[in-house]
């Protein structure tokens, strides 16, 4: 076989017969003139025929050369554009992912910044409450809250919801004052125009405890349509709110909010999607997926 010569070299002539002067290769390639000469008559030494002729101060194609050119000139237009597909591919640095309100701003926010490291790349987050949606969109990664029905359209579970009475500092010194939680609201999370049956399951398994005592008054209980929203009012002294362990474990080591009993699983989980769209093993759609259900695995609370 011909035993060509590097890139380099095959570079160098593309450039001095483009522009048909050692002078101007010299500046386009930073090397010298005489580093561009030595380089050519090396490349005519391998190819066994000449490449340019002298035109006054001007290098001329030979025929043979020409034809050369022609194939250099397309191959390496070729290996350049490649390679820069290539890099774009594997230096994706955008992101467009779906996931509840709730788990993004309590649970995944403050963890973000580790992936970010690994992977420098600019996320856009879009949110969804409810599974109106279709779980195989056009995103590069999907988080989705539900029931156990996700796992069969492809979902991995991050981690069961694990929900406890919950309520502010003061609000647990009122009750402890009056035995009972007369005049204080239960808030209660809605999901797709419902109410979430927090209360009833937790209910179920705790017939002894004191929150069940209301007295006489009938005081009127508060939606909200999100979680975070329910911990915000919760943290406020609004009332007594159910709240998922693995999602307010901030909140909780800050006393901010403080436990009114023991957690209990619900049916209800935080569910991962991968993009439908087969991304390279280390695309920042892959890495996100996996370093999700990797993080949760070791952030589970219960």
């Amino acid at each position: 076989m011909l035993n060509l010569p590097n890139a380099k070299v095959m570079q160098t002539f593309e450039v001095t017969a483009r522009l048909g002067s050692f002078t101007l290769a010299s500046r386009e390639l930073y090397l010298t003139q005489s580093a561009i000469s030595r380089q050519i008559k090396a490349l005519e030494e391998v190819l066994e025929f000449p490449l340019f002729v002298r035109d006054n101060n001007r290098l001329i194609l030979t025929e043979r050369g020409r034809i050369f050119y022609d194939v250099v000139s397309k191959s390496l237009n070729e290996i350049f554009s490649t390679v820069d597909k290539l890099r774009q591919k594997k230096e994706r640095r955008s992101l467009n992912v779906l996931t509840p309100p709730t788990f993004t701003s309590r649970w995944l926010a403050p963890r973000l910044q580790e992936f970010i490291r690994t992977c420098p790349v600019s996320i856009s987050f879009n949110h969804h409450q409810d599974l109106s949606y279709s779980p195989l969109g056009d995103y590069d990664c999907q988080v989705a809250f539900g029931r156990n029905a996700l796992h069969s359209m492809g979902g991995t579970l991050l981690f069961q919801e694990a929900m406890v009475p919950a309520c502010s500092p003061a609000m647990k010194k009122r009750i402890e004052r009056q035995g009972n939680i007369e005049g204080i609201a239960m808030l209660h999370t809605l999901f797709e125009g419902k109410r979430l049956p927090y209360w009833e399951i937790w209910f179920e398994a705790n017939q002894d405890s004191i929150l069940l005592s209301r007295g006489n008054q009938q005081t009127a209980d508060i939606e909200f349509s999100t979680q975070n929203q329910t911990i915000i009012a919760a943290m406020a002294g609004l009332g007594i709110a159910m709240i998922d362990l693995n999602i307010t474990a901030d909140v909780i080591l800050n006393e901010e909010l403080v436990l009114l009993g023991e957690p209990r699983e619900t049916y209800y989980g935080y569910w991962v999607f991968p993009a439908t769209v087969k991304y390279a093993e280390d695309d920042p759609a892959n890495l996100l997926y996996n370093w999700l259900i990797k993080k949760s695995t070791m952030c589970k609370l219960y």
